[in-house]
């Protein structure tokens, strides 16, 4: 008999996950002879990597979040990829970005992801990892850093996408870019950049869809490299981003790799994976071998 635990982020998005737990009882009582299902909410940052570490330990192979792309990032980093077991992921969009979900297509009807979960219908996609970290949408760095910095501070008071739009335009505004290295496949490009997105996906940052090529099974990402721009013009630009036309922007391009290596001589960018800060520069991104399966 199949076990499911579905992963409750209590403090993602506006702060109503908890929600959804009658919602997942209401539908899967009528389910009790094809699967066994436990309900666990997480207690504090990265609890959810740990519970899904010691419940993979356990025999669970498959997991459903409640919550955002930062909820499905720290449910991806208590898998155990070295192992030969395939694991199987549901999500449950209920947090400020989601913008896995936006490339996934996956609907935000919980009767219809539930459905589908039961159903067992799954896509396999590739994973990749920045240093020790997995993820399976977008690794950035650059002004992504600052925005999600100012994202948890103004989401208190702005839930959802407009947190994500405001502090964008902030970071806009008034970030600084650094002379950076990058290395793709080997390939060296250097420049004082804004923003440095790394796709498997093609959205970040709440709907922004930066890597739209980004294909998340082909085993390889789509690099965008985003080069000093004015505020000026960063003001008169900002629409392209959200309709995937980065790319008519002169100082942006686009390029193909699997192996991604980024270097800074002074200063440092924090790395974002799916939403969750990380660590910082340097960083070697690389498209693993690992696949893992989502409920779609």
């Amino acid at each position: 008999m199949r076990k499911i635990a579905f992963i409750i982020n209590p403090v993602a998005g506006k702060g109503n996950t908890i929600e959804a737990v009658e919602l997942i009882k209401k539908y899967l009582i009528k389910q009790q002879d094809k699967m066994k299902y436990e309900i666990y909410i997480s207690k504090y940052k990265n609890h959810i990597s740990e519970l899904v570490n010691e419940l993979s330990s356990k025999g669970y192979t498959e997991f459903v979040a409640v919550g955002g792309d930062g909820t499905v990032s720290e449910l991806i980093n208590g898998l155990d990829f070295k192992s030969d077991i395939s694991y199987s992921i549901g999500i449950i969009p209920w947090g400020t970005g989601n913008d896995l979900v936006k490339t996934l297509g996956i609907s935000n009807n919980i009767e219809e992801i539930l459905n589908n979960v039961v159903q067992n219908n799954i896509k396999k996609i590739d994973v990749g990892k920045a240093n020790n970290h997995y993820f399976i949408n977008v690794a950035s760095l650059g002004i992504d850093g600052q925005i999600i910095r100012d994202t948890e501070k103004l989401k208190r008071i702005f839930p959802g996408h407009p947190a994500y739009l405001l502090s964008t335009l902030k970071s806009g505004l008034f970030f600084k870019p650094n002379l950076v290295k990058v290395k793709i496949d080997g390939v060296e490009y250097k420049g004082n950049m804004k923003l440095i997105a790394v796709g498997n996906g093609a959205y970040l940052g709440g709907g922004m869809k930066v890597c739209p090529d980004a294909v998340m099974d082909d085993g390889i990402f789509e690099v965008c490299l985003v080069n000093n721009v004015s505020r000026l013009k960063f003001m008169k630009e900002i629409g392209k981003v959200y309709k995937g036309r980065l790319g008519e922007v002169k100082e942006v391009e686009y390029y193909k790799g699997r192996e991604i290596i980024i270097e800074m001589d002074d200063g440092y960018y924090d790395i974002n994976i799916d939403g969750n800060l990380v660590g910082k520069t340097p960083v070697n991104i690389s498209m693993t071998h690992y696949k893992v399966n989502i409920f779609l």
